[in-house]
């Protein structure tokens, strides 16, 4: 349940034009960590960039964060994308608001995030694809401190299973 379908040291290492090539239409971001540190207000040019390219080819994107409003409406000034706050993953209902806003099915949708316990979780209970990037910076909330410490113990599992040293 807590084990991500894929693994990337980050967004920039994804390959989209796999997901697209599997029908996935749908991509959910998660902001903090996954996109930009979770103290920058606003996105970096080479995200701009990165969600611009994959809106050019064809994806619909919603961002989705247990983040505040304020959070989302100022990361996403500019970019102007669809986008849910206060989610409460590893609870579904985000998920599935942020599906039923890009409309997409289950089936083509991904979810991407740096969180085991939050992110992938979410997107496991949701039945959808679940990829996992590394954090962007160690800095964090306190409480997402406790939360990585257990992550890291099912990560080594996760890593192990298929014979990668960490």
């Amino acid at each position: 349940m807590l084990t991500p379908d894929y693994y990337y040291d980050s967004v920039f290492q994804i390959p989209y034009d796999e997901l697209k090539k599997k029908k996935i239409r749908g991509l959910i971001f998660d902001i903090d960590n996954t996109l930009t540190p979770f103290d920058q207000k606003l996105p970096p040019a080479k995200v701009v960039a990165l969600l611009k390219r994959l809106e050019d080819m064809g994806f619909k994107i919603c961002l989705l964060t247990n983040n505040t409003t304020n959070r989302l409406n100022g990361f996403n000034e500019h970019l102007r994308l669809p986008g849910i706050a206060n989610a409460l993953k590893p609870l579904t209902r985000g998920v599935y608001q942020a599906m039923e806003k890009m409309r997409v099915k289950s089936a083509n949708t991904v979810i991407i995030g740096d969180q085991l316990l939050s992110d992938i979780w979410a997107g496991k209970n949701a039945g959808i694809t679940t990829i996992m990037v590394k954090p962007i910076t160690q800095r964090d909330f306190w409480f997402v401190h406790i939360k990585r410490m257990i992550e890291r113990v099912l990560l080594r599992k996760f890593f192990a299973e298929r014979g990668i040293e960490v």
